[in-house]
């Protein structure tokens, strides 16, 4: 899978610190709700999580969700076309597929473009794929800087992330199937603090299918409750010293605790016996009956996405929407006379 032939500086944010790792597992164990970032943690847990992205997600078993990127890809480079230089921002950049699309786009749009690529993602290991993605695609690996971050415990990523940006360049942000995992509002808020006029954003979400949002979250279900996701999520949990027969993985769909209106799939594992998780030097014992909640996905519409976007000053300039109606990608620009970093009303 990795192609590099030599060594690769990764630059780490304070986020994925060891100290600020242990106090993150500490704090899921105590709450019982696990930091979705524990689900990529390990070399088994992110070849877990491709399977399961591979298996399921619309980009890649939907020929249609494949061109609904490549189309977004194209009308981002497009809009830069008369930039020089420019950044490409990936924030949870995953295996990198996505984004090696839209690097490739945009030597295709501007040919000689000078292209710089910061994939950014909790693992190392997604990473550094997401960089050998790059690579495949013509980026020079000078031009490539992978950036383990974890975006849920970093409030300011405009302040991280500038550091490693180029004054001079356009900023092409990628923020693809992370809408889900992050409670909205605060997402569109960060993300504005990036976007300056003349930049551009692209999201993916998500979405539920058809008029009636309740019955199209429901019709989903089964993305996720699945043996291939069952077993990616219990993963952290057996490496904190749980059997597999422990507990039994359960998903439901429940409103947002912060009363958006979205409706959110949830996963919680129902214990069935005594079990002993340790960590360091804490161990957690979790009785019969207990749950501990490990995951969960929003889901939305264009309209709510759009809804969530504008107190940040962000708008949609353009949409591609799959036939099913589960997936789309958005093109996002500044809100005319809005300031790079404002929220407006």
């Amino acid at each position: 899978m990795f192609n590099s032939p030599s060594d690769v500086a990764v630059r780490i944010h304070p986020s994925q610190f060891p100290g600020s790792v242990a106090a993150a597992m500490h704090a899921s164990l105590n709450a019982r709700r696990m930091n979705h970032k524990f689900h990529y943690d390990t070399p088994r847990q992110t070849l877990r999580w491709l399977r399961v992205h591979q298996a399921y997600s619309p980009a890649c078993t939907d020929p249609a969700g494949t061109t609904l990127y490549s189309e977004a890809a194209a009308a981002a480079a497009l809009r830069l076309r008369n930039h020089d230089d420019v950044d490409v921002i990936s924030l949870g950049s995953g295996g990198g597929q996505k984004d090696a699309h839209v690097l490739a786009a945009l030597e295709a749009i501007h040919p000689g473009v000078r292209r710089r690529y910061v994939p950014v993602d909790v693992s190392p290991g997604l990473a550094l794929i997401s960089r050998d993605a790059a690579m495949g695609v013509g980026v020079e690996a000078k031009d490539i800087v992978p950036y383990v971050m974890d975006l849920a415990e970093s409030p300011d990523w405009a302040a991280a992330l500038n550091p490693v940006l180029r004054s001079n360049a356009a900023r092409l942000i990628l923020f693809y199937g992370m809408l889900p995992n992050f409670v909205p509002g605060i997402t569109a808020l960060r993300l504005g603090a990036l976007l300056r006029p003349g930049d551009a954003l692209l999201v993916s979400a998500n979405l539920a299918p058809g008029p009636d949002y309740a019955a199209g979250v429901e019709s989903i279900l089964p993305l996720y409750e699945n043996a291939l996701t069952g077993d990616w999520l219990l993963a952290v949990l057996q490496d904190l010293g749980a059997d597999r027969g422990d507990a039994r993985i359960e998903f439901s769909v429940v409103p947002c605790p912060d009363g958006s209106g979205l409706l959110r799939i949830q996963a919680c594992a129902h214990f069935l016996r005594p079990t002993r998780l340790a960590y360091e030097d804490a161990v957690h014992t979790l009785e019969p009956g207990e749950k501990f909640h490990l995951f969960f996905s929003y889901r939305h519409t264009p309209e709510r996405v759009a809804g969530h976007l504008a107190p940040a000053g962000l708008r949609i300039e353009q949409q591609w929407l799959n036939p099913a109606g589960d997936e789309g990608v958005f093109l996002i620009t500044q809100k005319p006379g809005n300031p790079a970093g404002t929220s407006v009303s």
